[in-house]
C-alpha cells in the first residue's frame, strides 16, 4: 500500500489544508489555466487511494504545484488500495481527456495493460511511489524504496546493537513499493550474524488488528525478538499496538514507514523508535513539474527518479528537516 525514498532530505515549500476525498471523487480547479504553449492544461493525478494520509499529502503537494504552474489539476481516487477498484478510476480519467496522467499503481502487474491503453489514446502518464510493470510510462517519482528498507534496518541496528531476531511485516507480494521494502531491508542484514531475520508477516487484509495479532503472536514466540519493521502506516499502527499490549514499549525496537500523525504520536510515546519519511508532499510538486515538461515537448526527463528518504527518530524530530517530512 501501499499504502504504494536528491541525495539530501527534501524541502517542503509551502503548507496547504489537508484534502478529504470521497471514493471516486474528484476535484478540479477553475479551468482558466494556460502551458506554455498557450493551450490551456489539465494534469490528472490518481492516488493508490483516498484512505492513507500518504496520498492525501501528495495531493497537496500536487494541487498546490499545479497552482502555482497555472495547471488545471483533476484527482480521483478509490476509497481503498485494490486494483480491482483503481483500474475503473484511470478508465474514468481518461475519458476526461487529460493532458497527462499521474498514478501511483495499486498493483505492478494489473496496471500495467490499463496504463497502456490510456498511452494508446495519446494521454502520456507517469507514476508515483509504486512501479508499474511497464515501458509506456515517461517517468517515475518514488522516494526509493530498497534505500528506505536499508536504511530502516540500520536504524534498527543502532537501536538494538546487541543483536537479536527481527521481523519484517510485509502485506502481500507484488506491491513493489513495499518488496522493494523488504529487498532493502535483508540487504542490510545480509552477514550481519548477531541477527536472525525471521520469516515475513503478511498482513495481506491491510489490517491494523490483523497486524497487531500477527506481531504479537511473533512476540510471544520470539521472547528474543528485539525488531520489528512494518513497512506501512497501517502495519504501523498495529505493531505499536502489540507492542504496547505486550509490555514491551522500549524493550522492543519498532520502526514505521511513512510518518503519519499518528505514527508521530507513537513515536512520542514510545511504541514505535523510528519512522521512514518518503516526503509524498514534494512528490506531488515533482510530479506536477514533470508532466507539464514532458507535455510541453521535453524528452530529456529521466525515466526512472529515485529519491532518498528521511528517517525520523524522537531525538531528531523537531529537526527542520523531520518536520518537513511529517505527513498532514
Amino acid at each position: 500500500m501501499s499504502r504504494r525514498i536528491t541525495q539530501a532530505a527534501l524541502a517542503v515549500t509551502a503548507a496547504v489544508a489537508a484534502l478529504a476525498l470521497s471514493a471516486c471523487s474528484s476535484s478540479e480547479a477553475p479551468a482558466s489555466a494556460t502551458g506554455g504553449s498557450g493551450k490551456q492544461r489539465t494534469i490528472a493525478f490518481i492516488p493508490g487511494c483516498t484512505c492513507d494520509p500518504y496520498y492525501s499529502t501528495e495531493i497537496t503537494g500536487f494541487e498546490a504545484a499545479a497552482k502555482a504552474a497555472g495547471v488545471t489539476p483533476i484527482v480521483q481516487g478509490a476509497a481503498n488500495f485494490q486494483a480491482s477498484e483503481q483500474i475503473p478510476v484511470l478508465q474514468a480519467v481518461v475519458q476526461k481527456k487529460p493532458d497527462a496522467i499521474v498514478i501511483d499503481p495499486t498493483d505492478a502487474t494489473a496496471l500495467a495493460a490499463p496504463i497502456a491503453a490510456a498511452v494508446a489514446q495519446g494521454i502520456p502518464v507517469m507514476t508515483t511511489g509504486n512501479n508499474v510493470n511497464s515501458d509506456k510510462i515517461f517517468t517515475a517519482i518514488a522516494a526509493s524504496s530498497v534505500q528506505g528498507g536499508k536504511l530502516g534496518a540500520q536504524e534498527l541496528m543502532k537501536q538494538k546493537p546487541e543483536g537479536g531476531k527481527v521481523v519484517f511485516v510485509h502485506i502481500k507480494p507484488g506491491i513493489s513499493s513495499i518488496d522493494d521494502r523488504e529487498k532493502g531491508f535483508r540487504e542490510a542484514f545480509d552477514g550481519q550474524s548477531k541477527y536472525k531475520v525471521l520469516p515475513n508477516l503478511y498482513a495481506g487484509n491491510d489490517s491494523a488488528t490483523q497486524a497487531a495479532g500477527l506481531v504479537q503472536s511473533a512476540i510471544t514466540a520470539n521472547p528474543d525478538l528485539v525488531a520489528v519493521f512494518a513497512s506501512n502506516v497501517i502495519t504501523a499502527e498495529g505493531a505499536a499496538n502489540a507492542v504496547r499490549a505486550a509490555g514491551k514499549t522500549g524493550k522492543i525496537a519498532v520502526l514505521g514507514y511513512d510518518a503519519s500523525p499518528q505514527e508521530v504520536t507513537n513515536l512520542k510515546n514510545g511504541t514505535l523508535t523510528a519512522l521512514v519519511s518518503q516526503n509524498p508532499y514534494e512528490i506531488g510538486q515533482l510530479a506536477v513539474k514533470n508532466a507539464l515538461k514532458y507535455i510541453e515537448g521535453d524528452r530529456s526527463i529521466p525515466k526512472d527518479q529515485p529519491l532518498v528518504p528521511l528517517v525520523i527518530t524522537k531525538d531528531n524530530l523537531d529537526a527542520p528537516a523531520s518536520q518537513t517530512g511529517l505527513y498532514k
